[in-house]
């Protein structure tokens, strides 16, 4: 999922809140990508990007007095090792580097701060090391340590994800009020496919609205999406598994004719979509409480590690989605050919190709994804554009809901579509059929369709 995804890197950055006691003599932080002051991503291209620490510290035993540098550089590539660097006589000033030392006791509170305004984009450190003096009892520090960029606190890798959402959000939200119109317009003539379709428009307005108030409060506040959990982040991961759920169902009962070509499905087919729908759901929620749980595990480095039987039975029933859906599509959109149901069929067209262009862009997406990745590593991500990694599925969710809003939405022969079917009017079967600009059926010759339907 992609809010799961991106919990450990979101909360390995921005803004770190700090009372800890440390007992060994070097710690650090670190910002995989920031932009430089004045040179951030459009609209924000002027504002300063800076790193800040802002501490109170003390040793922990009375009488004892040590010297601690507080240091932060930039660097293009990441170290090896920080420990091997000694930052007490290391690097020069310069524009990739500022330090500071500071006397540090414990016999009161010493205010150790330094502001680093980032000149050159590229990995940031923060790190503070013991340099002399008795300390080893420790060192209590308290206070933040910030890594802000010239638009806010959210990454420079996930800055995408902030207008991405938010115009996702507006796309949703104002999609949604056309549908509204459209069944207001149409009220008598509804389908209860066009109610399932306006209900998983809403759950995409909530689950876009959701993602980008999470990055939004992220961006504002610095305070990271995991751990704990802000309440709206815990709220964008429900929404976004139920989102998940509904266009796979909404999708596969479209593709098995429902709303266009019968009234309603077999018995047997809305069994198999209620039980394949709950094990998908449930699968999907005992990988997100596990992922959750490897999140906020303080052991763990380096991202979410579950199980693969925890994560396989996800990927078993995706696949099973996917089969099922390419194969009820094509079995209608066969029968359609062979009754000679043109204007139906020219429906199904239009999703067959809006479908396979999306799931091509997709495909090449996460080709570009996986080939900048260890073992093959044939190229490096970009960091502005690293965030695109996160949003296939959003893509190709949106083709999905706007494509079935738009074709199968309320039209004045909604009704008529569904219980009536399109007779041939000579005997080579061509029905000359012609649709107005609006895709609706002109003057050709309807008759009910039998109670069994597309059998």
């Amino acid at each position: 999922m992609r809010t799961l995804a991106l919990l450990l890197t979101a909360a390995t950055a921005c803004r770190y809140e700090e009372a800890a006691t440390y007992r060994a003599n070097k710690m650090f932080f670190t910002e995989y990508f920031m932009y430089a002051s004045n040179a951030g991503p459009w609209p924000f291209s002027e504002g300063e990007s800076y790193v800040l620490a802002d501490l109170r510290a003390r040793l922990n035993v009375k009488g004892t007095k040590a010297n601690v540098t507080v240091m932060a550089f930039s660097t293009q590539d990441e170290l090896d090792s920080i420990d091997a660097m000694d930052l007490c006589h290391g690097a020069s000033e310069d524009e990739k580097h500022k330090r500071k030392v500071y006397q540090v006791s414990g016999d009161h509170l010493s205010h150790l701060y330094l502001k680093y305004p980032v000149k050159v984009a590229g990995l940031q450190y923060l790190a503070l090391q013991v340099c002399e003096g008795g300390w080893t009892s420790g060192l209590q520090v308290n206070g933040v340590f910030e890594f802000r960029n010239s638009y806010g606190f959210v990454p420079g890798r996930y800055f995408g994800f902030l207008p991405f959402e938010g115009a996702r959000c507006i796309f949703f939200a104002l999609f949604v009020l056309y549908y509204l119109c459209v069944l207001c317009a149409h009220s008598g003539r509804l389908l209860t496919l066009h109610f399932m379709t306006f209900l998983v428009l809403l759950i995409c307005v909530a689950d876009s609205a959701s993602s980008f108030i999470g990055f939004y409060q992220q961006n504002q506040t610095g305070r990271p999406q995991c751990c704990p959990f802000p309440k709206i982040v815990v709220a964008s991961m429900i929404l976004e598994l139920l989102r998940r759920g509904a266009t796979r169902v909404l999708l596969l009962v479209v593709s098995l004719g429902y709303g266009l070509v019968r009234p309603r499905l077999k018995r047997t087919e809305e069994c198999g979509v209620i039980l394949l729908t709950g094990a998908y759901l449930t699968a999907s929620f005992f990988a997100t409480v596990a992922k959750v749980r490897a999140a906020a595990d303080p052991n763990v480095a380096g991202g979410p590690l579950v199980p693969l039987s925890v994560e396989l039975p996800v990927l078993l029933f995706d696949l099973v989605f996917l089969a099922c859906i390419y194969a009820a599509l094509v079995r209608t959109m066969d029968c359609l050919r062979d009754s000679g149901q043109t204007f139906k069929l020219e429906k199904f067209w239009r999703l067959a190709k809006v479908l396979g262009g999306f799931v091509a862009l997709v495909s090449v997406l996460n080709a570009c994804i996986f080939a900048a990745r260890p073992p093959l590593s044939l190229f490096a991500w970009p960091h502005q554009i690293y965030w695109l990694q996160g949003v296939s599925q959003e893509l190709l969710n949106v083709g999905v809901i706007a494509t079935i809003s738009v074709i199968w939405q309320p039209t004045a022969h909604s009704r008529l579509l569904v219980s009536m079917q399109q007779l041939n009017t000579d005997e080579f079967g061509d029905t000359g059929l012609e649709s107005d600009e609006n895709g609706e059926f002109g003057e050709f010759e309807m008759t009910p369709v039998e109670k069994e339907g597309m059998a």
